[in-house]
């Protein structure tokens, strides 16, 4: 199965539940260290990165190969529990990567494509012109939270509307959405469920699905606050789970339990020593 996730990474300056520490960022990198977890797997990064993120890049295939810049998106998250607090930083530095024949081939080997920016630099001719290259039986998910952030003078994440969901909304099959990505997040999503299949994620409450004809609330079992170590990322863990899971049965159901048990089993670890035992 081979995977490739289109967007950005950065470098994550993290203060959490039980740990502090720096470490390579983005949902791109916390896909691609979940799908390193499941077997038969080949997971492919397409994200502008600078030479600050080169001793990051052992972790994962990541294309370009060579650095585009000095700097790479910086990311200072605070989190405890639901609540979070954001800076991001370097963002003039993180350009779209070029549409070349090294992209386009990863395009057309994909299995799934996943498109996660982290802030609204991906216009819609650029996602079309990408798009129009993936295999017509690719399973593609969208992971919009990048456009809902704008940002203060002072770098602070502030929210935003996702003004191009009209277009880039109907380019996918399932949209991977937060309960926190905005404050009208339901309403959202049910408009959305017009065209697409679209997952929302609600922390301990499990995660919504809904589509132009049903909707189903997949509940998890909730992890003691005490006892969670970190849970940063924890909603791209739950779409990469997701999309292996989904890919493999077709099966809504199944895909949604087994995301929400490898995302529980995570907030027990950093996500440079994730240990998890896949569900039979």
């Amino acid at each position: 199965m081979n995977i490739t996730i289109l967007g950005h990474v950065c470098i994550d300056h993290n203060k959490s539940e039980g740990t502090s520490y720096i470490a390579a960022g983005s949902p791109a990198m916390y896909i691609a260290r979940i799908y390193n977890k499941f077997p038969q797997t080949k997971t492919q990064i397409i994200a502008p990165f600078g030479s600050d993120f080169s001793q990051h890049i052992h972790y994962n295939s990541i294309y370009p190969q060579l650095s585009q810049g000095e700097k790479t998106l910086l990311y200072e998250n605070s989190s405890q529990g639901n609540l979070r607090t954001q800076k991001a930083l370097n963002r003039e530095h993180a350009h779209p990567v070029p549409i070349d024949e090294g992209l386009i081939s990863r395009l057309r080997a994909s299995d799934i494509i996943y498109f996660a920016p982290l802030i609204p630099t991906y216009g819609v001719e650029y996602i079309k012109t990408c798009l129009s290259y993936a295999p017509k039986d690719a399973l593609k998910i969208l992971l919009p939270q990048g456009y809902y952030r704008d940002f203060t003078e002072d770098d602070e994440v502030i929210q935003r509307t996702f003004i191009e969901s009209a277009d880039i909304i109907p380019l996918f099959d399932f949209a991977i959405v937060s309960e926190q990505d905005h404050q009208d997040m339901l309403e959202t999503i049910h408009k959305w469920s017009k065209d697409i299949k679209v997952i929302m994620t609600m922390g301990d409450k499990g995660a919504m699905y809904i589509d132009k004809a049903h909707s189903y609330i997949a509940p998890t079992k909730a992890v003691p606050v005490k006892d969670i170590v970190d849970s940063v990322g924890s909603g791209d863990i739950f779409s990469a789970s997701f999309g292996y899971k989904y890919r493999l049965t077709g099966n809504i159901h199944k895909s949604l339990d087994f995301a929400n048990n490898i995302a529980r089993q995570c907030l027990y670890f950093k996500p440079d020593s994730l240990n998890i035992v896949l569900p039979k």
